[in-house]
């Protein structure tokens, strides 16, 4: 297992897969640093990139541009993007643009229909 530290993302490779966590923000001042380990990794026979967003707080068009860049990377060597924990206002902003599906995006469990479904139960009942 390899990290890349960087103030707000934090790489992680095990064998063929990178993990990175990203905390608060990925835009073009963060974008930069993530581009360039994420080359390095790739260049290590990675074959599979999983984004964790649980800390994510917003994102621009360089940090899509990143994710699309990174998809199309992964496609290329028959490897596979996710991202998970994505927060609801995130996940919605994927949704309008219509990129739940290409970029394996899920919600974050906290923040699923379920929840909301159970909340507005409980609610009924008070």
């Amino acid at each position: 297992m390899r990290r890349i530290p960087m103030s707000n993302i934090q790489l992680v490779q095990e064998s063929t897969s990178i993990w990175a966590i990203v905390k608060d923000d990925l835009t073009a001042t963060t974008v930069p640093a993530l581009q360039d380990a994420l080359k390095t990794a790739l260049n290590k026979d990675a074959h599979d990139i999983v984004f964790d967003f649980q800390q994510l707080r917003s994102i621009d068009s360089s940090g899509i541009g990143l994710l699309l860049a990174a998809k199309n990377s992964m496609v290329t060597r028959q490897g596979s993007l996710r991202l998970i924990n994505v927060p609801a206002d995130i996940f919605s902003l994927f949704e309008t643009m219509r990129l739940v599906d290409s970029l394996n995006a899920e919600l974050a469990s906290n923040d699923s229909d379920a929840d909301l479904e159970q909340c507005f139960e409980l609610a009924q009942t008070v």
